[in-house]
């Protein structure tokens, strides 16, 4: 992936990529410390949809959807020349990724049923597919420009909510697709020095001790019961989780990190779904880790609890450790 991009003269570093439409890429870039989405035209035929000008496209259905009053990310900059759009970057899981996840997306319904509204009253339609609504704080926005003319047929209720909980249209697009084309999740074992070099860009490093640190890590990645890794497009490693278990009554998660850049995109919910599938599923196996603080809340999100049975035998002498 190119690392960088300039939108009129300002040069941004792409992060990471978002996804891939019918009109553009999406990237998630940054500059001076501030984050934005970058989307880069393409030009790729598609067998269903006709295109004409796509950058002045986007102007124009921006200028729409504002109309209409659809709750949609600030348009910041538009570069005709590279045909880059820059535009106001909404964290949060899709309905996609809720989906996926088996996570109910009922509570969002009334949400884009307003917005199905208000885009029909400006005779508008807009693409309700799923992965083109984000979640932050309670609000779901309509993170795409694109928009058509108001047909029936391509209204939420005729088409877009086939796809809004696990029905079978949303089965076969998994299962064409794949759960998410950019990110794969696999049984691997991955090399001591990949392991050491994720670490980085993760705050996994410091639960470690310094003492003989290279040595127990080439230890570790070859003798944990259960090993994942989540890769990207480019196979660069995204996400670990490392396991024990019995098989029989219980798995304790003794690594589960993703990095810093791909965070909030449901892949250690996906890596820890998986670990449980593979111990044994959730009607036979309990699932024990130790939490960070700063990660109890996504636990408890899991449906995970605290709990304080625990006996512990320690002499080890823990030094913090940092990876430089």
């Amino acid at each position: 992936m190119e690392q960088k991009k300039t939108v009129n003269g300002k040069e941004y570093t792409l992060l990471r990529l978002l996804g891939k439409g019918k009109g553009g890429f999406s990237y998630l870039a940054e500059r001076e410390g501030a984050q934005a989405v970058l989307k880069q035209i393409h030009h790729e035929p598609c067998d269903y949809y006709t295109f004409g000008n796509k950058i002045e496209a986007e102007r124009r259905d921006y200028g729409r959807l504002r109309g209409a009053g659809i709750r949609i990310p600030g348009m910041l900059a538009i570069d005709t020349e590279t045909e880059c759009i820059l535009k106001e970057y909404i964290e949060g899981p899709t309905v996609f990724d809720l989906v996926r996840e088996n996570i109910p997306a009922e509570a969002y319904l009334p949400q884009v049923r307003e917005m199905a509204a208000q885009a029909q009253a400006a005779g508008l339609n807009i693409d309700y597919f799923p992965t083109n609504f984000v979640v932050r704080d309670g609000l779901i926005w309509y993170v795409d420009y694109e928009c058509n003319d108001y047909m029936d047929e391509w209204n939420f209720e005729n088409w877009g909510i086939r796809y809004w909980s696990r029905t079978p249209e949303f089965e076969a697009y998994l299962k064409e697709h794949g759960t998410d084309a950019r990110i794969t999740i696999r049984e691997e074992r991955i090399t001591a020095e990949e392991y050491i070099c994720f670490l980085k860009r993760t705050d996994l490093g410091s639960q470690y001790p310094l003492e003989r640190f290279a040595e127990r890590i080439a230890k570790l990645v070859n003798t944990v019961s259960i090993s994942l890794a989540a890769r990207n497009t480019e196979g660069l490693l995204v996400g670990v989780l490392f396991g024990l278990t019995d098989y029989a009554y219980w798995l304790y998660v003794t690594d589960l990190g993703v990095d810093r850049n791909y965070e909030r995109q449901g892949i250690g919910r996906r890596l820890l779904k998986r670990a449980h599938e593979l111990a044994g599923g959730e009607k036979d196996i309990a699932v024990y880790l130790i939490a960070n603080e700063n990660a109890v809340p996504f636990y408890e999100k899991c449906g995970m609890k605290k709990a304080d049975e625990v006996m512990k035998y320690n002499h080890v002498e823990w030094t913090e450790f940092t990876v430089e």
